[in-house]
């Protein structure tokens, strides 16, 4: 009796290591990790319980015929809608149910660093709930400030260490309870003016009114003074203004400020304003570079600056490398746009707030530094997708053919 119980046991364990094994190979075949130097194809994610495209900006090399995608891939919300629903209409590696990534809308998380129930709930950093702040949390193992990619030290005109990210300014704006809410601030990845609040971590480049150093004017636009340590702007019609060349120097020069990342010099816009105080005490109280009226630019500064720079609306002001990172290629340490739904898996139902209609707001998250905002959707961000691991996988449609005329047919 014993024997023919070992007998049993031994043909049900072959059973299972082959239901395993088919299992397995079912799973592959679903989820092909065809590797190379862009990275596997997907990205399984246990704790959200979908599957991400491995490529972090596929509409810079894809578009699916939709118009409107900056050659970079960053877009408009609505525009982001109609890529993806074009990705689902293609069938796009077999699948038909990729989405935005969603935030639950009105968002409740209590590891959020803000709460705005009239702005869609829950934001700031340490949020870990909606998906894009797990992945960032969960997946990508990152704690804020830090970022998905490090823009590595290079020469943008005589100006170094740009990041293609949001810089700020001292122009504070109102916030919807009409009480001050932070400043405005300029992308040197879009080229587009915004406002941001108090919470996240940005970057600062300082400016002195007027030629500071008394530069020779040369009909320059920009010309580096002070042995290139900073840089004379010349503006028609006015005094012009002098910039700091290193424009993320908080990134090595903190002043025992604290608050600075030590990534990548983002910091609050507190930090920020103690940080200029310490550069007017540096050098024994004369001032970092013999000057001690450093302060924060305008956003008409900003923009200025950039279109000096030679560069055009959508275009980063330095490229950010593609590199592969727990296994997502081409991740950008910029805004993603996220939408508004009842659940991760259940697709996209609305925005953070108002309506489409209505020019309302809707979810994104900075993957630079791990905050969770909202954008207009009229900003241009970039894009990542999954879908849900519980819908059954929909067969790759077959090749179309090409007929003698030219013209295809597809089945």
């Amino acid at each position: 009796m014993l024997r023919g119980t070992r007998r049993i046991i031994l043909i049900l364990a072959g059973c299972f290591a082959i239901a395993g094994l088919i299992s397995a190979q079912a799973s592959a075949a679903r989820r092909p990790q065809a590797s190379g130097v862009d990275g596997p194809l997907y990205v399984n994610d246990p704790t959200l319980g979908v599957t991400w495209l491995g490529n972090a900006d596929l509409a810079a090399t894809k578009t699916f015929g939709v118009t409107g995608i900056s050659k970079d891939g960053s877009m408009g919300y609505l525009t982001a809608l109609k890529w993806v629903k074009a990705m689902n209409k293609r069938d796009y590696l077999g699948h038909h149910t990729w989405t935005l990534p969603v935030t639950p809308t009105p968002y409740e998380d209590s590891g959020c660093s803000g709460h705005n129930m009239a702005g869609g709930g829950s934001f700031g950093i340490g949020c870990t709930i909606a998906a894009l702040a797990s992945l960032y949390h969960y997946t990508l193992h990152l704690r804020s400030p830090q970022t998905v990619v490090k823009i590595p030290s290079s020469a943008t005109g005589p100006f170094v260490n740009f990041q293609p990210s949001l810089y700020m300014t001292n122009t504070e704006h109102k916030n919807h309870r009409g009480t001050e809410a932070c400043c405005f601030t300029f992308s040197f990845n879009t080229g587009r003016r915004s406002s941001n609040t108090y919470l996240n971590s940005l970057y600062l480049l300082p400016v002195i009114p007027g030629n500071a150093f008394e530069a020779a004017l040369s009909g320059q636009t920009l010309q580096p003074v002070d042995g290139g340590q900073a840089v004379y702007e010349a503006i028609p019609g006015t005094p012009g203004v002098t910039w700091l060349a290193n424009a993320d120097l908080s990134a090595s020069k903190r002043f025992k400020v604290t608050g600075i990342s030590h990534e990548d010099g983002a910091m609050t816009h507190t930090a920020a304003a103690s940080w200029l105080d310490a550069m007017d005490s540096a050098d024994r109280g004369s001032g970092w570079l013999d000057h001690r009226n450093w302060t924060f630019p305008t956003q008409t500064e900003l923009a200025d600056l950039y279109g000096a720079l030679g560069l055009t609306s959508q275009e980063p002001v330095v490229p950010v490398p593609n590199t592969v990172f727990k296994g997502f290629s081409d991740m950008q340490p910029y805004l993603y746009w996220s939408c508004g739904g009842g659940s991760i898996t259940g697709g996209c139902t609305g925005l953070a707030t108002g309506t489409v209609s209505d020019n309302g707001f809707a979810w994104s998250f900075l993957l630079g530094n791990g905050f969770l905002g909202t954008t207009h959707i009229s900003g241009q961000q970039y894009v990542m997708v999954y879908y849900p691991d519980n819908v059954a996988v929909k067969p790759p449609r077959p090749p179309c053919k090409t007929n003698p005329n030219g013209s295809s047919t597809c089945t």
